[in-house]
Order: C-alpha cells, then sequence, then structure tokens
C-alpha cells in the first residue's frame, strides 16, 4: 500500500502531549505534599491547567493519522489490527504486568494473584496512567468497523454541512459528560455492561468520542483544517486563554483557607461540561502552537522535540516508574525549594529519564532482532529425506 506523506507537526504535537502529562503526573506528586502554600496551590493549579490539553491532543492526534491514511482507500482489517496489537498492546503488556507486580498483594494465593493480575491488565488499573492505553485501544477496534461509515458522511457533507455537524456533536458531547453518573445509574447491574459505564466509565471510548471526530475531519481535510486554523487564530487562541483564565479562578475559588489551606482540583477533571468546552479549545489552539514551533523554532531545538515525539508512547509508559525517582532525586536534593519548583525539576528529571528508558528500550530491541535475523539467516538447511 502506498503511505502516505507525514505532517510535520505531528510529532511536535505529540511532545508537547507528552511533557504535558508528566506535568500533570509531578503536580500530582506535589500538590498535596506537606509544605505547600496558598502560593503553591494556585501555581500549580495553573500549571495543570496548562497540561490538560494532553489526553484530548493524543486522541485527535490518532483520528486524525487514522482518517488522513485511510481518506481514500478501505481498511485491511487484520493488517491493521496486527499493526496496533503489535505497536499498541504488545508494548503495553510488559509495562503493565511490571506495574501490576510492584503494586500487587503478593501475599495472596497464586490463583487469585493471576485472576488480579488479569482484571489489571484487562481493565488498565496495573497504574494510574494505564486507563488511556485501554480507551484510545478502544477507537483502533472501532475504527475498521466505523471507518465506511465515515467516508460516506464526507462524500455528503458540504463545507457548511461539516461545520454545523462539528457544532452539534460538539454540544451533545459536551451534555454527554454531565450525564456520566446517569448513565451509570441506568446501566447498573447489566452484565458485561454496568462496570464499562460505572466503575471503569473514566476509560469508556463514549466520553472520549468528539476529540477523535475532530481528529478525523482534520485528518480527512488537512489543508482546510490548517487554513481555517491560520485563518481564525487570534480568536482560537483569544478563546482558549478566556476559557483558561476563566477555569483557573474557578479552580482557586474552591480552595478553603480557614481552619485550614485545603487544595482540590476536581474542576480539572476531564469528564465534566465546563471543562470539556476547555479541553475542546485547547486543540485548535495547541494544533496552531505545533505549526508556529515547527516554523519557527531552530533546527536543533525542533529535532530535539521531534525525538521526544518519536519515543513519546513508550516514554509515557515508562514515566510513571520514572516518576519515582524523578521526586526521590528532587525531595532529596532540591529539598530547600518549594514545592511548585521541586515540580518542575521532578517533571524536567521524569522526562529525561523517560525518553532516556524508551530510547533504550528501542535500540535494545532492534539489536536482538538483528541477532535473530543473524541467527535464522545462519542456521543450516535442513536436510531432504532420499527415497
Amino acid at each position: 500500500m502506498k503511505k502516505t506523506n507525514k505532517i510535520a507537526e505531528l510529532e511536535i504535537l505529540r511532545a508537547f502531549a507528552f511533557l504535558a502529562v508528566v506535568l500533570q503526573h509531578a503536580i500530582g506528586h506535589y500538590a498535596y505534599a506537606p509544605g505547600t502554600t496558598l502560593a503553591d496551590g494556585v501555581m500549580l493549579g495553573g500549571l495543570l491547567l496548562l497540561a490538560k490539553f494532553a489526553v484530548p491532543i493524543f486522541i485527535f492526534i490518532s483520528g486524525m493519522v487514522l482518517c488522513y491514511r485511510y481518506k481514500t482507500e478501505p481498511v485491511p482489517l487484520f493488517p491493521f489490527l496486527r499493526k496496533r496489537i503489535k505497536d499498541i498492546f504488545l508494548p503495553y503488556l510488559p509495562w503493565a504486568v511490571l506495574y501490576a507486580s510492584i503494586e500487587g498483594d503478593h501475599l495472596i494465593s497464586p490463583l487469585k494473584h493471576m485472576s488480579d493480575m488479569g482484571t489489571k491488565l484487562f481493565t488498565g488499573t496495573a497504574s494510574y496512567h494505564l486507563w488511556y492505553v485501554i480507551m484510545t485501544f478502544q477507537f483502533y477496534l472501532l475504527f475498521p468497523l466505523l471507518h465506511g461509515i465515515v467516508l460516506k458522511v464526507n462524500q455528503r457533507l458540504t463545507a457548511s454541512g461539516w461545520g454545523w455537524t462539528l457544532l452539534g456533536l460538539g454540544l451533545l458531547y459536551i451534555g454527554l459528560t454531565g450525564q456520566v453518573s446517569l448513565i451509570g445509574h441506568w446501566t447498573e447491574g447489566i452484565p458485561g455492561v454496568g462496570d464499562f459505564f460505572g466503575e471503569y466509565s473514566d476509560r469508556n471510548v463514549l466520553y472520549f468520542f468528539y476529540y477523535f471526530v475532530l481528529g478525523a475531519f482534520a485528518g480527512l481535510h488537512l489543508e482546510r483544517f490548517k487554513s481555517l486554523l491560520l485563518r481564525y487564530k487570534q480568536v482560537l487562541i483569544g478563546l482558549f486563554v478566556v476559557l483558561l483564565l476563566w477555569t483557573w479562578y474557578r479552580i482557586v475559588e474552591h480552595f478553603q483557607t480557614v481552619p485550614e489551606l485545603q487544595i482540590q482540583y476536581n474542576d480539572t477533571l476531564l469528564i465534566q461540561p465546563k471543562m470539556a468546552i476547555v479541553l475542546i479549545a485547547s486543540i485548535p489552539a495547541m494544533y496552531l502552537a505545533a505549526i508556529f514551533f515547527t516554523e519557527r523554532a531552530s533546527a536543533a531545538l525542533q529535532r530535539f522535540m521531534s525525538i521526544i515525539g518519536s519515543y513519546s508512547y513508550v516514554a509515557y509508559l515508562a514515566h510513571a516508574l520514572m516518576l519515582v525517582a524523578a521526586t526521590l532525586i528532587a525531595d532529596d536534593f532540591l529539598f530547600f525549594m518549594n514545592p511548585t519548583l521541586r515540580t518542575l525539576a521532578a517533571f524536567a528529571i521524569c522526562s529525561a529519564l523517560s525518553v532516556a528508558a524508551a530510547a533504550a528500550i528501542r535500540r535494545l530491541s532492534a539489536s536482538a532482532r538483528r541477532i535473530l535475523s543473524r541467527t535464522n539467516s545462519n542456521a543450516p538447511m535442513g536436510k531432504t529425506e532420499s527415497r
């Protein structure tokens, strides 16, 4: 099959999203640590809000790449799924087993341990960040089934039709994020469904579908999408900034100082209407940022960010473990700094360690494949039996 050209800014966008994920989780470590002040809470709340675009952007990229690749041809079902299993699920498994082994209860029976391990692998609960892999893999499973519908809809929609469709689906999605509890109540007790809309609703593909739809539109109409972004860049960036400031105010408003300081960031939870509005607005703003970066950053800086983007998936899998090391380093050697500065230090250390781990794993995998290939090529041919 003929390959389509790569989209220049995507590796930069992936790098942005990966770094934002690491920053979120570094903030999660220090936001409630002893010694955190009101000033730290306000600053960390702002940084957390700035980093929340990560998950929507990753989903957007998936939809964009798939629809850009298959915008004129059918999806070969088995080769498509085989590649996604190889590229997404197989790298996930050893990390999930590692995290489950670290966090698991080793005093239970071997059979119970295996059962718990299977549940954690299937649900993405082996570590706090693995939910995303389980959620996004649902898009890959559904895409071959929905691809034909996407192409037929695309053929029938005019430019204005696409605009009204995206607006309508966006409003539907925002409303849907406010009904998670109600839907969970309706499906409670239904075998195989209740848990999907209840306990595991935070990794239910339904509650993230709109970001994929936006990516699908961008992939099918790449030049038009970029043209629209550039034409309305002031409006899109301005809207995003206003929404950020509005949400930041709401976050700080919910802090309590009496009888003691209480910091909480519930306003930044992904699946809720007000946050959905912010996240939808973050996609064009961050894509514009990636375009501007690609056009204006130095070649060395672009290469640096592209390297991060190219390793982003395995680095994402590794970063929860690397964050443990990063926070230990920050706490032991930078204990004199306030929690905000230690957060930024741990973020930088964790990012570097995660990308380094991903690069090492890729290099080891390549070496193992070369050794296996050399071994197979040097193996003696089997003798044919003479009659």
